[in-house]
């Protein structure tokens, strides 16, 4: 029964992650989220710590998932990845800077639509940066890019196109978050409400969003340090970029605007830089 399942697990490796990874962590999150949502105001429920695997889901499914399909060293292999520092630092300035630009330039184009930005808070901006910065580093980036793009990337490539691996993986991180779409602000923004247009919105920045980590994949050889920090620097570029410009912040019409914009920006971003990918390779 055993060696059943393991070929079955083998021959279905991609689709076996997916449904674990999703398992783990919505079985994790989801009460977890409601345990914060149901306490009384200005309390925190130990049981809410369930949530805490439910956010290493995917890195939790890609090493059981190996460990299943190729054995202990292969698992050892995979956490590896986490040693990849050895990266020109030209790459480590751009995962950093590159959302927080493209998050300031949509704030600022709603100005043509007849939005104010209001106070300039430089002082306060410049001094929560780095925080913001420590605060989104291990929720998200350091729990999930071993599986992202530490495991699923490199399997789909394997059988796919950069493009086609890249919308695929988009799409399983879009509803890998379906257990936050009931916790406000843990993935769609806390301004919105959860519907079949924001989810969608949200899709088209997840997928958008996608296009820009594989490229950097490509680049870097895969380093998984420089996804963790370009996911850091996507979870927090509206909070650096927002404290900056407090006045915007409650204003919900320039807020949606605000995200519109940032995707259609991240997404011009990608195809820029995969028509820069592909130039390059077409020289060599």
């Amino acid at each position: 029964m055993k060696r059943v399942l393991t070929n079955f697990i083998q021959k279905r490796t991609l689709l076996f992650y997916v449904v674990l990874n999703y398992l783990i962590s919505w079985g994790f999150l989801y009460p977890g989220y409601q345990a914060i949502l149901n306490a009384e105001e200005g309390t925190f429920p130990l049981f809410a710590l369930i949530a805490l695997p439910g956010g290493f889901g995917p890195t939790i499914a890609a090493i059981i998932t190996v460990w299943i399909t190729e054995g202990k060293e292969a698992v050892l292999q995979l956490l590896k990845k986490y040693k990849t520092f050895r990266v020109h630092y030209k790459w480590y300035i751009l995962v950093l800077i590159l959302p927080i630009i493209l998050y300031l330039f949509s704030l600022m184009a709603t100005t043509f639509m007849g939005f104010e930005l209001g106070r300039f808070n430089y002082n306060e901006g410049i001094k929560m940066i780095l925080p913001y910065m420590l605060i989104a580093l291990p929720f998200g980036p350091i729990m999930e890019e071993l599986g992202w793009r530490g495991y699923m990337l490199p399997e789909l490539l394997k059988k796919y196109n950069i493009y086609t691996s890249s919308l695929i993986l988009g799409i399983t991180w879009t509803f890998w978050h379906l257990a936050s779409f009931s916790f406000p602000g843990a993935a769609i923004p806390s301004v919105f409400e959860v519907s079949i247009w924001t989810i969608s919105l949200y899709l088209l920045s997840i997928i958008a969003q996608t296009f820009v980590f594989s490229y950097f994949y490509i680049q870097t050889k895969g380093s998984l340090i420089i996804a963790i920090l370009l996911h850091t620097s996507f979870n927090a570029s509206s909070n650096i970029v927002l404290t900056f410009f407090p006045d915007t912040e409650g204003h919900v019409d320039q807020q949606l605007y605000l995200y519109v914009i940032n995707i259609l920006l991240i997404a011009l971003t990608a195809f820029m830089l995969f028509k820069q990918l592909k130039s390059t390779q077409q020289e060599v």
